[in-house]
């Protein structure tokens, strides 16, 4: 909707200018040149409008709630499979053809620093239905590396983390609804987490 509309950009007050609209055409049909069945009309297209704004936000609200649960059971079964690989891992003459059937270890993998490294130029892309694309640089940590991607409604205080990937982008849904939220991704490995990425916003 274009900035010079007269119509209210934000699609939960165009409820409240129909209903004005609605009230003001009704005491003055005669003088603006309208009749009953102009304004039944549009009683019948704003209750439809206003119908299917609530089903789309109380789906938005599911949708996120869904993926709010989806993340912590996703951190929880993470955090619980690399607790057991560290214990793997840490066990003496534990065979490396077992920990590669197991998946904890890379056949082709080659010594890297051990101190994870901050991710690059983290940036940000809205994609179609609702999706934030986020794509950061590894910046020259290794295959295995962990990348972390917290959020936050401040640009630089209270993140907390909302999902984690091996790779160099992300599409998520997450986002306080209604409010700017600000991203930035961190790199983890071996038990070390390192400062964070620059920050993003939408």
């Amino acid at each position: 909707m274009a900035s010079s509309d007269y119509l209210p950009t934000k699609e939960g007050d165009l409820v409240p200018w129909t209903e004005n609209f609605v009230s003001v055409a009704n005491a003055n049909l005669a003088a603006i040149g309208l009749v009953a069945q102009d304004i039944t009309t549009l009683r019948t297209k704003q209750t439809d409008f206003s119908t299917g704004l609530n089903n789309a936000i109380a789906k938005q609200t599911e949708a996120k709630s869904a993926t709010d649960n989806k993340n912590l059971k996703k951190v929880a079964l993470t955090d619980n499979i690399r607790m057991l690989a560290r214990q793997i891992s840490a066990k003496p003459g534990v065979p490396d053809n077992i920990k590669m059937q197991l998946g904890i270890k890379n056949p082709n993998s080659t010594p890297s620093s051990t101190i994870p490294l901050i991710p690059m130029d983290l940036t940000l892309e809205t994609i179609a239905g609702g999706i934030t694309r986020l794509k950061w640089g590894r910046n020259n940590n290794s295959q295995g590396t962990i990348f972390s991607i917290e959020a936050s409604q401040k640009p630089d205080t209270d993140f907390n983390i909302i999902d984690s990937t091996t790779k160099t982008t992300l599409d998520t849904a997450f986002n306080f609804n209604g409010v700017t939220t600000y991203y930035r991704v961190r790199a983890k490995k071996n038990d070390q987490t390192s400062d964070p990425s620059n920050v993003v916003m939408i």
